[in-house]
């Protein structure tokens, strides 16, 4: 799901977009919300991690649109998320699978620092967040 939001972010560059990530967001959060056994701490403290990763994200990705002063992130979005996934998948690996979200996270984060480095790639941010993001899902994929 995370690929299909970003290829339509790539080519369907409009602010509605975000309901259609929405949605997609929604979706995958309700197997997490239905088969994670929540008597754990420690996979209450990953779901709370993640719905307050992505919901932030969420907030952000609306409010660029509306907000004069945070207009500019409009350009890094992807950027931002990469970065914003990264850092949660870092913080995931506290709790769970340590090397595999290590190695998401270190991806997503690499990731997203590419086209503030190499400005030429900006224009190619969704395409290297969706390779990068769903990269750092099927690096999860060993996980028992």
């Amino acid at each position: 799901m995370e690929l299909v939001g970003w290829l339509a972010t790539h080519y369907w560059p409009d602010p509605r977009v975000n309901w259609v990530w929405l949605v997609l967001t929604i979706i995958g959060f309700i197997p997490m919300v239905l088969y994670m056994p929540m008597k754990s701490v420690k996979l209450r403290k990953i779901m709370v991690l993640w719905i307050v990763a992505v919901g932030f994200g969420m907030v952000v990705s609306f409010l660029v649109f509306m907000v004069p002063r945070i207009m500019w992130l409009i350009s890094y979005l992807g950027v931002f998320w990469l970065l914003l996934m990264g850092v949660a998948f870092l913080v995931n690996a506290r709790w769970w699978t340590p090397r595999l979200f290590i190695i998401g996270g270190v991806v997503q984060i690499a990731a997203g620092l590419l086209p503030l480095f190499i400005p030429g790639l900006l224009y190619y941010q969704y395409l290297i967040a969706a390779a990068a993001g769903s990269g750092g899902m099927l690096i999860l994929v060993p996980n028992k």
